[in-house]
């Protein structure tokens, strides 16, 4: 497994957890730290690297002494992170279905009864 990509998923844990526990959302998250709100969701998703400048904000915005933050992230390291819950948001669109014609209703349209 890509190191990289497992520091990605501590990370994520840890800041997700941090921002439940103070009842924050991910837009306050950003108004308070001074970073983008698409940003602060990717990595809460584990979608992107952080570095330790945007880390020490979102510390500071977590009103969590950086070394503590680093611990967690770190404790989350040996535990072996797992990939970040999908969030749920909005269901995909449904596929459309193709409109499929039998014997007899050409010609109808929505609503019309068909003559007989």
């Amino acid at each position: 497994m890509d190191k990289g990509l497992l520091i990605q998923w501590a990370i994520a844990k840890v800041v997700r957890t941090a921002r439940k526990k103070l009842d924050i959302s991910q837009e306050l998250l950003a108004l308070t730290s001074g970073l983008s709100y698409p940003f602060i969701s990717e990595v809460e998703r584990g979608l992107t690297s952080i570095g330790i400048d945007a880390l020490l904000q979102l510390a500071e915005a977590l009103h969590v002494d950086a070394w503590k933050l680093m611990r967690r992230i770190e404790t989350e390291l040996r535990r072996g992170p797992k990939p970040p819950e999908k969030i749920h948001g909005r269901p995909p669109k449904a596929a459309k279905k193709e409109k499929t014609s039998e014997p007899g209703d050409a010609g109808q349209r929505r609503g019309r009864k068909a003559v007989e």
